[in-house]
Formats: C-alpha cells, sequence, structure tokens
C-alpha cells in the first residue's frame, strides 16, 4: 500500500525540556507516540523506554504473525503495551528518582485498509476523511469517565507506569483512499478544536507540512505543553482501488 508519514515534536513555549517521544517503523505501518509524565527524568525515561520496548517488541516475526489474522495483530499490540508498562514499573521500582514516572501511549498498524490501534491515556489518533475528522481513541481520563464535576478531571486513569485497571483499548476502523491520520500528544489537541486540526492536515501537500503546521499552530495558541504530531497520508493498494 502507498503510505506517507512524517512526525516531529517540539517542547512547546512553557516546558524546558522534551517529554514526548515518537517513532515510524519503516516498512512495518507502525506508527507510535508516547507522552511522559513524572518528576526529574521521569517522564522523558519512561516516554523513551516504552518507544524502545516497542520498536523491539515488534519484530520482523511479530509482524509476520501480525499479517495472519486481526486476533494476531490485537494480541501483538497488547502484549506490546503490557511488556512495556512492566518495563518501565520495574524501572520506576530500582530508582528512587524514577517513581512514579510514566507515559501515555497510543500505536496505530495500517494492514491492507484497516487501522488498528491501542492506547492508554489521552494521547489521540484521529482520522481525517473526506469532510469530516472522527477521534478514534477515547480518552482515559477522569473527566471522561467520571463527568466534569471531577474537580482533578484531567487525571488519566490508564497509562504506561501504573497497574491497568482495564486493558489498553483497542479499536479497529476501516480506511478509505486518501484518509489522513493523526496520532498525537495532548499538547496538541488541548490547543487546537477539531476544526483547526481537520484545516491544517487536508490543506498540507504532505505529512511533513501537516506535522509542521500543526506544531507551529499549536505553539501560537499558547504551546502549554510539550507538543507531537505524526501525520500519516493513505492510498489504497490496487487490489482495494475502486475501478
Amino acid at each position: 500500500m502507498a503510505l506517507s508519514s512524517a512526525g516531529l515534536s517540539d517542547a512547546g513555549q512553557v516546558r524546558k525540556k522534551n517529554e514526548d517521544c515518537f517513532t515510524i517503523l519503516e516498512g512495518k505501518n507502525i506508527f507510535i507516540v508516547a507522552d511522559g509524565m513524572g518528576g526529574h527524568n521521569g517522564g522523558e525515561v519512561a516516554s523513551q523506554t516504552t518507544i524502545e520496548i516497542m520498536r523491539h517488541h515488534f519484530s520482523n516475526k511479530t509482524i509476520n504473525a501480525m499479517d495472519c489474522s486481526p486476533q494476531e495483530i490485537k494480541h501483538a499490540m497488547l502484549s506490546g503495551f503490557t511488556k512495556a508498562n512492566n518495563t518501565v514499573m520495574a524501572l520506576a521500582n530500582e530508582e528512587a528518582a524514577l517513581q512514579g514516572m510514566g507515559c501515555t501511549l497510543v500505536m496505530a498498524f495500517i494492514n491492507d485498509s484497516t487501522l488498528h490501534t491501542c492506547h492508554v491515556g489521552d494521547a489521540r489518533c484521529y482520522v481525517i476523511s473526506g469532510d469530516r475528522i472522527k477521534q478514534i481513541t477515547t480518552d482515559h481520563t477522569a473527566a471522561e469517565e467520571s463527568g466534569p464535576i471531577l474537580s482533578n478531571r484531567h487525571i488519566v486513569t490508564r497509562v504506561i507506569g501504573y497497574p491497568f485497571p482495564e486493558p489498553p483499548e483497542y479499536n479497529t476502523t476501516t480506511l478509505h483512499e486518501g484518509d489522513k491520520i493523526l496520532l498525537c500528544s495532548d499538547g496538541l489537541w488541548s490547543m487546537l478544536d477539531n476544526r483547526t486540526i481537520y484545516k491544517s492536515i487536508t490543506e498540507a501537500e504532505s505529512p511533513e507540512k501537516a506535522a509542521k503546521n500543526l506544531i507551529t499552530i499549536a505553539n501560537r495558541a499558547g504551546g502549554d505543553d510539550n507538543i507531537t504530531a505524526l501525520a500519516i497520508f493513505y492510498r489504497q493498494p490496487p487490489s482495494l482501488a475502486k475501478h
């Protein structure tokens, strides 16, 4: 299939360092964004460790198994999240300065015309299709799960680095010719409304320009947090394209 993708990450206008991390596994159609949190260097360590674990987890052998069935895809994604979670928790237990560290995490895998997503926390995946933008992921936050009356409504309820109260969320979405996908940290979507995100991506000539534009606009809006944008432009394989 014809996929083009690019990601950018920026510290923003307020934070001194960037604790976000992302990766694109070329040739494997895997895209991942992690948003670190925790005192000292904890957030940075959590996100970088998580990305590294995920890169190793999705070996060629794992990818070949995933190509066999949707069940194997879901299993591989969930087991990757579990492995990352266990590793980050173990590191935090070993070093006092890293206690309490964690990260939100969103991953996308594209197989033929199906987008498979898995996530914990409030890192998001959007699909822009035609004149619509749809948020594929559900924010795992106190506000989303308990309502706006909660005082600590921005607290995430599922993250890498803490025991999962519920499994990571897994979803599948059918893609169409010309669809565009966005993975991002909350430092992006908290600064921009859906209309602005849609306009920035649909008007961009390439994923590189889409990611750059989104980060620029988020910084102009305040850049209150680290900002990561990973854009994917999808073209159907010839066997699935309409004639």
